[in-house]
């Protein structure tokens, strides 16, 4: 939770640093944004086959250590050129994703999984209740320059105190007989990504689709809703910060509950409703400027965040209780990491574009922009619906 205070004291406003403070053209804003993605991308499915060799912990303990060293060079940094090295060290970090959601799925008991998440999730994410207002105020007092800075290196003390504490608390869930049996298979076919890929069930490729989808139309219009919010809805750094805290404090105490709804009445029916809501992070920007109706489009916001159907808000478009939850059911844990980590590369892959896009979008009409990711994002609902299936019980993948 120390690691998300302080990131929280710079990451919600970047975007307002790049164009205000080092005088970012906006199709340079998306380039970056480009740059950032691609560079996860590399790496999600190295990370996951390397969690599946070696073990979660290390792969968790080296990523973690990229954290550190990121954020110096993003304080340094005087023009966007320079901001480069820094976004590639962070997104690097990305390889430990795949081995961070299967160290959680392999930790919690499978009969009581969709509870677990949004437990973990509930917890991992009481910062951000708060230090979206916090941080927005602080910039406020401190100016965004200095704000953003020092955010920046209290951010790399905590990211050192977690890669500290994840190497001393931290237990590996991959067994020795599991490692041996993927290292005797190594040279074999049915071990190989893209068989391994063809033997999912369908409902494996129906969630792929749907998360290409929802991630193209997200990322296209994520790096640019706080530009939006500050430049065009006239919303000052507190407000918005409030906006987010009280989508964050909504969505809180649900993601244990729909954990808990997800393991008794099932996973699609939580993901589908927050997949639908999820839109009104760009539609209520769009439509309102009375601030009171602001904070009613946020309170809806944030139930269908705490929902936990895999969108950027709920841990991303690989994250979410119940989305998490869901593949776990679907995917033997032997195979779990390199799963997690493909459906993220081809995800990322596909998505490279979509920031580039944004930007030259934004540039021309930003409202165009708002409103093509909203359409973009309910095109993934149909998918959902007819194609995304659960297991029954008794076909559920082991551990």
């Amino acid at each position: 939770m120390l690691y998300n205070v302080f990131n929280g004291l710079w990451n919600l406003w970047w975007t307002l640093y790049l164009t205000e403070i080092l005088n970012t053209p906006i199709t340079i804003v998306g380039f970056l944004a480009t740059i950032q993605s691609t560079s996860s991308i590399l790496f999600q499915l190295p990370g996951g086959i390397i969690a599946d060799r070696i073990g979660r912990k290390k792969v968790i303990v080296y990523g973690t250590s990229l954290r550190v060293i990121a954020p110096i060079f993003l304080f340094t940094a005087r023009s966007w050129h320079w901001v480069i090295p820094g976004i590639v060290l962070n997104a690097m970090a990305s390889l430990y994703s795949p081995a961070f959601n299967a160290i959680i799925a392999e930790s919690l008991p499978k009969e009581r999984r969709g509870a677990a998440f949004g437990a973990y999730r509930m917890m991992t994410t009481l910062p951000s209740v708060f230090m979206p207002f916090v941080s927005g105020y602080y910039l406020e007092v401190m100016g965004i320059a200095k704000g953003v800075r020092i955010g920046l290196m209290m951010f790399t003390g905590a990211a050192a105190i977690a890669v500290l504490v994840r190497q001393l608390v931290l237990v590996e869930t991959l067994d020795n007989e599991e490692v041996d049996i993927i290292e005797d298979d190594t040279g074999k076919a049915q071990n190989s990504v893209i068989s391994m890929l063809r033997n999912q069930p369908r409902t494996i490729y129906a969630m792929l689709v749907a998360a290409v989808i929802g991630s193209f139309a997200s990322r296209m219009t994520w790096d640019f809703l706080t530009i939006y919010a500050y430049n065009h809805v006239g919303l000052t750094t507190t407000q918005y910060g409030l906006l987010q805290s009280i989508a964050t404090g909504i969505s809180l105490p649900l993601f244990l509950i729909s954990g808990m709804i997800s393991d008794r009445y099932g996973r699609v029916p939580c993901i589908l409703l927050a997949r639908g809501l999820g839109p009104f992070d760009s539609l209520s920007l769009l439509l309102f400027r009375d601030y009171n109706q602001l904070l009613g489009a946020y309170g809806v916001i944030g139930f269908a965040q705490g929902l936990g159907g895999g969108r950027i808000r709920s841990g991303g478009y690989m994250g979410g209780p119940s989305w998490q939850a869901l593949v776990a059911d679907l995917v033997p844990s032997r195979n779990r990491g390199k799963i997690m980590g493909l459906m993220g590369t081809i995800t990322g892959i596909i998505s490279i574009p979509a920031s580039v896009i944004g930007g030259y979008i934004y540039e021309e009409n930003p409202n165009l922009l708002l409103a093509t990711g909203v359409g973009l994002e309910f095109l993934a609902l149909p998918i959902i619906l007819f194609f995304v299936k659960e297991p029954k019980r008794e076909e559920q993948a082991s551990t």
